[in-house]
């Protein structure tokens, strides 16, 4: 499965702009399995509880979606998953809490319990974002929940896939890291969460197609043409996405103040953008 975590448009001055998001969902859901609301590249943690439920109205997605939930505590998730549950998303896609993690301990199961027990989920390991690392013990112990289904793990780090697929049987796992795409299908991975699928989603399914259906040489051709698409927005973050949507003529608006609206990579980004384009492989 392909799930591009969509970005979320803001204007020009950081309002939310719900037709720009409806319309960029409507562009890209036909060509993937479905989406990731309010992930780190939708800025879910930039959004008000407000926003979030007008979002999600907006949207009315009708391929399969999961829904970001990047809270600190369960009384703060509380309305989110409950937002995420009316709108039809078949799981949350939850980071551990983070702002007191060292002193967490066994709260961390607890939390993710706790959801759990409200509502299916995925665990989500992003430790260049969240700055937390989601042990692999408490990965082992959460995944005996029934209700806990797998994981997206952006963290590029093989080993902890290759812990997943020894050690932890019927989960799934996605990876958010582009730029191994292919080695994690190699190691069990069922498809990917990946950025660079809102602008590449042809490639990205095809590539796992060849895999799924043992072309191999295939495979790795299309990753190493991929490669440099993935690594710049692994590095450029949301400003690079959603300059490169822009720059397609899509409505992804810009991120939310402070942070920038243009990205210092987009200079790299732009020749890769336009040969793959020619390629066909492009939104």
């Amino acid at each position: 499965m392909i799930l591009p975590p969509i970005p979320t448009p803001f204007d020009g001055k950081g309002r939310l702009d719900t037709g720009a998001f409806q319309e960029l969902a409507l562009a890209l859901e036909p060509l993937v399995d479905g989406l990731l609301i309010y992930g780190s590249n939708g800025e879910g943690v930039h959004l008000t509880p407000e926003e979030r439920r007008l979002g999600l109205q907006a949207l009315k997605p009708r391929k399969p979606f999961l829904v970001g939930l990047m809270e600190e505590t369960l009384p703060q998730a509380e309305r989110a998953l409950e937002e995420a549950r009316e709108a039809g998303a078949f799981a949350l896609l939850a980071t551990p809490p983070r702002y007191y993690h060292a002193s967490l301990g066994e709260g961390l199961l607890r939390y993710y319990e706790a959801l759990a027990e409200r509502m299916p989920l995925f665990l989500y390991h992003v430790p260049q974002n969240t700055r937390v690392d989601l042990p692999l013990s408490a990965v082992a112990a959460l995944g005996q929940h029934p209700k806990i289904l797998g994981i997206k793990d952006s963290s590029g780090e093989m080993h902890r896939l290759a812990f997943y697929q020894a050690r932890l049987r019927d989960f799934r796992v996605f990876t958010g890291h582009a730029p191994t795409f292919l080695a994690a299908l190699a190691l069990g991975a069922e498809g990917g969460i990946l950025a660079a699928a809102n602008l590449a989603p042809r490639a990205y399914k095809a590539l796992l197609a060849h895999f799924q259906e043992g072309r191999l040489a295939e495979a790795q051709a299309l990753q190493r043409r991929l490669y440099p698409l993935g690594d710049l927005l692994s590095r450029g973050g949301v400003p690079l996405l959603k300059q490169a949507l822009r720059h397609l003529g899509l409505p992804a608006g810009y991120p939310r103040p402070p942070y920038p609206q243009e990205s210092p990579l987009f200079g790299e980004l732009l020749p890769v953008l336009d040969s793959l384009k020619e390629e066909g492989w492009i939104l």
